[in-house]
């Protein structure tokens, strides 16, 4: 991004795409989304990063609760079911997210945070240690993400359903492929999430974590839907993606059976 647009431009940017990208979404089929992400899991399957990864982590798509309509477009996300049956076939550790305060993370992760955010030129000193963070713990058999339930539906406004116990991916020398969903996607794997933060602050962490072991980077991949496809966006008379300093590039974005990777 430009250092001559403002994040106050860019904010008003990406409240405008997630706008135009939930409206596109409110006409999408459950049919639609089923193939779409079925396809999308035999790519992943294909890829020579998903051969070479032991320790994948990745999310249980949103379910969508009676309160809300099916086609509120809030929830809709590509479906990982497949993708989680395949990971299990391959023989892989899988490992999956669960929003944690962060300050119940180890002291040492704390610290990297908390370093990687000052790095930041674009934030506040508030927002130095953020609230929230994501730990990805180890998910053993299929059997054990079956059992995962909302520990209180009314309250989880996002219906995710979460592991509580498991082996922390920093515990286990961390994590080869992160798939992550996301609210809309760049083909020059630029991602727009809903606002927390949470895989931001993860991918940064895990990023640095890498670097302060000597250990590779994980590589990072969005999934996205087609309708979750976004094309460059006009900021105070430039074309320029709306992103800030603060959001992660994503090294590959699939789409259907397309792979877009990181220039």
């Amino acid at each position: 991004m430009s250092m001559s647009i403002g994040n106050a431009a860019v904010a008003s940017a990406k409240k405008t795409m997630r706008q135009q990208i939930a409206k596109r979404l409110k006409r999408i089929t459950d049919e639609s989304i089923i193939s779409q992400s079925s396809m999308i899991a035999n790519t992943i399957r294909m890829l020579p990063e998903y051969h070479r990864a032991r320790k994948i982590g990745l999310y249980l798509h949103l379910d969508v609760p009676d309160a809300i309509p099916k086609d509120s477009g809030k929830i809709v996300e590509v479906r990982t079911d497949l993708l989680i049956r395949n990971l299990f076939e391959d023989d892989k550790y899988i490992f999956l997210p669960r929003v944690v305060p962060t300050t119940d993370l180890p002291s040492t992760q704390q610290e990297l945070l908390q370093f990687a955010q000052r790095m930041l030129k674009d934030k506040q000193e508030s927002d130095y240690f953020p609230f929230l963070s994501i730990n990805m713990l180890h998910m053993p058999d299929i059997e054990s993400i079956e059992r995962l339930v909302m520990e209180d539906a009314k309250v989880n406004a996002l219906t995710i359903r979460e592991p509580t116990e498991g082996e922390d991916a920093f515990d286990v020398g961390g994590l080869d492929l992160v798939i992550v969903p996301g609210l809309g996607f760049t083909k020059s794997c630029a991602r727009l999430g809903r606002g927390k933060g949470f895989y931001d602050n993860f991918i940064r962490l895990h990023r640095l974590w890498s670097h302060y072991h000597a250990s590779s980077e994980p590589v990072i991949i969005g999934v996205s839907l087609e309708e979750q496809l976004m094309q460059p966006h006009v900021i105070e008379g430039h074309m320029e993606l709306p992103t800030e300093e603060h959001d992660e590039i994503l090294d590959a974005v699939i789409v259907g059976d397309e792979i877009y990777r990181r220039r």
